[in-house]
């Protein structure tokens, strides 16, 4: 219910509402991820894309050990167990926004439209390169997933909740059985890759499925899942579970990256390979963007 204000004797003006604040320690923990993954990237780019070329180029100690420390932190435990907590946490803090979305459809529908360009893009773009099934496109799925749970709960959250929970162990169960059988025989699954989509056990001995970037249903949506089911515990107010750590300004360069982790994921990737292609064009190998 809106508040007035009465001016003079004849007009009552609106107070505006009081903004919303946002939930400092989500925005934080969705922006360390975002600098992970761009990091992440950049490694990448510097192992199989650029590093080689720049170290053949000016044979300098400082360019070889770059390609060299590159290619051993991709192929390293490290690197694979941090990508492994970074989507988790990245999939909890979809689950958990869930319940702070006005219209999760909607929300649904977007992420889904942004997976739809990567694909076009990656797939114009070399058969290497395309992205038909990645973490955007699985959390489309995943939200559309949680608002029929919802709508089959009368939209009540602490019913929505307890499904969700039951849902998402479900699903990183049957993958982790499902993940063990695969291993030991393949040819007992599905071998045609129409549903690799679902998870990395539909996809059988098919050789034709590729995906750049590949998180399938199972089990990344079950830890999305898994959030949703927490947040109406850990949110009951949706306000912050740590005020006052959130009163200074140290977490802010981690917020404006979370806030903005949609736009960061579309687009970093782009970034990153023209920044290492104008070094290369002015610096490493004069005239030439092409280092590959």
């Amino acid at each position: 219910m809106q508040r007035s204000v009465i001016v003079g004797k004849e007009k009552e003006l609106p107070l505006s509402a009081p903004k919303k604040r946002r939930i400092w320690e989500l925005d934080f923990l969705r922006g360390v991820c975002v600098l992970l993954m761009i990091f992440d990237h950049a490694m990448y780019d510097v192992a199989y894309q650029f590093g080689r070329a720049w170290a053949d180029a000016t044979q300098s100690e400082f360019f070889i050990a770059l390609y060299q420390r590159a290619r051993e932190y991709w192929a390293s435990p490290l690197r694979l167990t941090t990508q492994d907590i970074v989507v988790w946490t990245f999939a909890l803090l979809c689950g958990i926004s869930c319940s702070f979305s006005k219209n999760n459809f909607r929300r649904a529908v977007e992420v889904a439209a942004f997976a739809g360009i990567i694909t076009l893009v990656t797939t114009a773009m070399g058969e290497s390169t395309s992205i038909t099934f990645g973490i955007l496109h699985m959390f489309a799925v995943a939200i559309f997933l949680w608002v029929i749970i919802n709508e089959i709960c009368g939209r009540n959250k602490y019913k929505t909740a307890i499904v969700c929970l039951v849902v998402g162990i479900a699903i990183i169960l049957i993958d982790y059985y499902c993940g063990i059988r695969y291993e030991a025989d393949r040819q007992a699954f599905a071998d045609d890759g129409t549903f690799f989509w679902l998870a990395r056990w539909m996809q059988g001995g098919a050789t034709n499925v590729h995906s750049a970037d590949y998180y399938p249903v199972f089990p990344t949506a079950g830890y999305m899942l898994l959030g949703a089911a927490i947040a109406p515990v850990l949110y009951p107010k949706k306000r912050s579970l740590l005020p006052r750590l959130g009163e200074y300004d140290w977490h802010r360069p981690f917020d404006f990256w979370g806030r903005i982790a949609i736009w960061v994921y579309v687009l970093h990737q782009v970034v990153i390979m023209v920044i290492f292609a104008l070094i290369s064009f002015i610096f490493i190998t004069p005239g030439d963007f092409i280092v590959i």
